[in-house]
């Protein structure tokens, strides 16, 4: 049975290769492997889509936070790779890549829509707290407590795309608004993984 590690390399040379940025000789190399849940749509290869919102782009169809690889604000053009699974879309962006390692990734696909529209406007970026966290005067542990979140709370950010800084601790922070005010919330743990939040339609 093949691992899940190889089906999803396997299937990455095939897309990479459909959309150009694999070489022909490379992807003729590859074995076609069949994944379940997964199908090709040869008109959407290449089409043009448009983000409706901030989106999170993931590495897999699972879309959990901590496959997460990067974010996309409200308006951003991508190309289809024509691979798509229920309510999802593989997307790719060479220019500039959607992370540092990577062209290809999955998105929801109920946040894309036709392109050539114009760039809707833009919306809040909103999150809920995974566990309780604190809201910070600036993005370190050492600083005052400001608020704080509990489970289950929608946290908004304070700007959309959201303003994120990594001081050095290893932790991603990002800059949250409550009230008038703006405080600062670890979006990772100290080892960078994410978790802490999940990205959500605002209410």
């Amino acid at each position: 049975m093949t691992s899940p590690v190889l089906r999803r390399l396997t299937l990455g040379f095939a897309t990479l290769a459909s959309v150009g940025l694999l070489s022909a000789p490379a992807a003729l190399a590859q074995t076609r492997t069949t994944v379940t849940g997964l199908s090709e749509n040869q008109g959407l290869i290449r089409a043009c889509r448009q983000t409706n919102r901030s989106i999170e782009v993931f590495d897999d169809t699972e879309l959990k936070p901590t496959n997460r690889i990067g974010t996309l604000p409200a308006g951003t053009q991508v190309r289809l790779t024509g691979v798509v699974a229920t309510g999802r879309a593989q997307i790719f962006r060479d220019s500039p890549p959607l992370s540092t390692t990577q062209p290809v990734g999955w998105v929801d696909a109920a946040f894309l829509t036709t392109c050539g529209g114009s760039p809707p406007p833009a919306t809040k970026a909103c999150f809920r707290a995974n566990q309780e966290l604190r809201v910070r005067a600036t993005p370190s542990t050492s600083a005052n407590i400001l608020a704080g979140y509990k489970v289950g709370d929608t946290v908004y950010a304070s700007t959309n795309p959201p303003t994120r800084q990594q001081p050095g601790d290893g932790r991603t922070w990002m800059q949250v608004a409550f009230g008038s005010q703006t405080g600062w919330v670890a979006e990772t743990n100290a080892g960078g993984q994410p978790g802490n939040l999940t990205s959500i339609s605002c209410p």
